[in-house]
């Protein structure tokens, strides 16, 4: 067998500049002209002064959008390629960050991240390459970086604040902490419960940042009386309990992606919410905001949209909206027709819902403890009222549109809109979940992640449009 000679001890010629060593067109040159283009102002003025200097935040929104890019999401992993990874090093401009600095100007600097999001949507659309002839709404639930070990009910967490608080004015040893903590069982204590709250109680004789232990859990007792919950994370407060996909339930958040047709992310968001319905106005308020749509424009999503006052709002804005019910996704995904929705006979010109062979005239509106709208229509004869959401009207039009084959048609464009676009970002990007925590730092991130993608989408179509 005849190998290739090895050249290790022979002197290398490097070339003058590093930017020699990227292939030209690579996408981290387009990564530059659009980081560099951004506004820099506010940072001009709060830079200004005696002291330090500091990184030009060009140089470390670079890295970021880069690290994104290369699968490389930690601020630990990022100061390192900017000493080991040259087309990295490039971008860096031959400085090298620490991980704290790249780390607090990720955390630090929100709406400037979400500004520059806006920019990518505003580029693509610039040189022409956003199809807008339909867009697709759609959500994925991604995993919190939160411990189902420090997932606590109100009991629970008054007991491990009382034991810090302990810790705090006394200085008690460990063990006999344990003991006033645990030396009771008549407390109702589960052997879990136990063995996380001891986890945490070392964890916080170790902590060198006490105050931010007490601290989270402080926001953990404001969440769980501002939105009624029963359990808490005390890692990150503002993340919820959901299940995923494969029926797995975690701490997570609620990502929306707003697509177009073409796969240029026009909007997303982060939300606590578990149901998608509710984010189905945000997003389209969200698109409008970055991008004109034209009259012409279909939005097509998925049936965990189908609510009617979605519909109406649709209708109001005069949206061309394309979501079928639950009952009529079964039905066009082939699978067994087990729900009944929307299943009403309606005469829309005598306002009259038909049952079997009896009509029910209208007889007015009311509202359920629970804040829901009821329609009620009433039948003399039998002297039984017959209640319907308030939007049903909306939901029959729906329905009738959906069964139409343009309806059919416009709802499969869906499945090759934004579906493949949260795939890439899972698979290629390798964001299946949060590095940070709390609601505001996990926009930040999704926004970053959302900035590489559609910097890689107008990289790729130039390319083409290129050929």
């Amino acid at each position: 067998m005849t190998y290739v000679a090895s050249s290790k001890n022979q002197n290398w010629l490097l070339p003058l500049s590093i930017k020699d060593m990227i292939p030209k067109g690579h996408i981290c040159f387009l990564v530059e002209d659009f980081v560099e283009s951004l506004d820099y102002t506010n940072f001009d003025i709060e830079y200004d002064g005696a002291g330090r200097p500091a990184y030009h935040p060009s140089i470390l929104m670079k890295i970021l959008t880069q690290g994104m890019l290369s699968k490389v999401r930690s601020s630990r992993k990022l100061a390192a390629s900017c000493r080991e990874n040259f087309v990295i090093m490039y971008l860096a401009e031959k400085t090298s960050p620490d991980f704290r600095t790249i780390a607090r100007f990720r955390k630090d600097n929100s709406q400037f991240v979400k500004d520059a999001f806006k920019k990518t949507v505003e580029l693509a659309n610039k040189n022409k390459l956003i199809d807008l002839c339909f867009i697709s709404l759609d959500g994925s639930m991604l995993k919190a970086n939160a411990s189902k070990k420090k997932y606590f009910d109100k009991k629970n967490l008054d007991k491990l604040d009382k034991a810090i608080d302990k810790m705090v004015e006394e200085d008690i040893a460990l063990d006999e902490l344990e003991e006033q903590m645990f030396g009771d069982r008549e407390e109702g204590l589960t052997g879990i419960d136990e063995r996380d709250l001891r986890r945490i109680v070392r964890d916080y004789r170790k902590s060198e940042d006490k105050k931010k232990v007490k601290k989270n859990i402080k926001m953990a007792k404001g969440e769980l009386e501002k939105y009624f919950l029963k359990k808490v994370s005390v890692s990150d407060p503002e993340s919820r309990m959901m299940q995923n996909k494969k029926g797995f339930s975690e701490l997570s958040y609620n990502t929306q992606f707003s697509v177009s047709k073409n796969q240029i992310i026009l909007a997303n968001d982060v939300c606590q919410d578990r149901h998608d319905a509710h984010q189905f106005i945000p997003q389209i308020q969200n698109i409008k905001e970055n991008i004109k749509l034209r009259n012409d424009t279909k939005v097509g999503v998925d049936c965990a949209y189908s609510d009617g006052e979605n519909i109406r709002f649709a209708e109001d804005e005069d949206i061309d909206l394309y979501v079928p019910s639950r009952a009529q996704a079964q039905e066009f995904e082939g699978k067994e027709r087990t729900l009944n929705h929307d299943n009403y006979e309606y005469d829309r010109k005598k306002d009259e819902l038909i049952v079997g062979k009896y009509k029910f005239y209208f007889k007015g509106a009311y509202t359920r403890k629970n804040g829901k709208k009821i329609l009620m229509y009433y039948n003399d004869k039998l002297k039984k009222k017959k209640d319907v959401p308030f939007y049903f009207k909306e939901r029959l039009r729906m329905r009738d549109k959906m069964s139409t084959e343009e309806g059919k048609k416009v709802y499969s464009l869906r499945k090759i809109t934004a579906e493949p676009v949260i795939g890439n970002i899972k698979e290629n990007f390798g964001f299946r979940g949060f590095l940070l925590r709390g609601l505001e730092k996990v926009k930040i991130e999704l926004n970053l992640v959302c900035i590489a993608h559609n910097l890689q989408k107008i990289w790729r179509l130039r390319a083409a449009k290129c050929c």
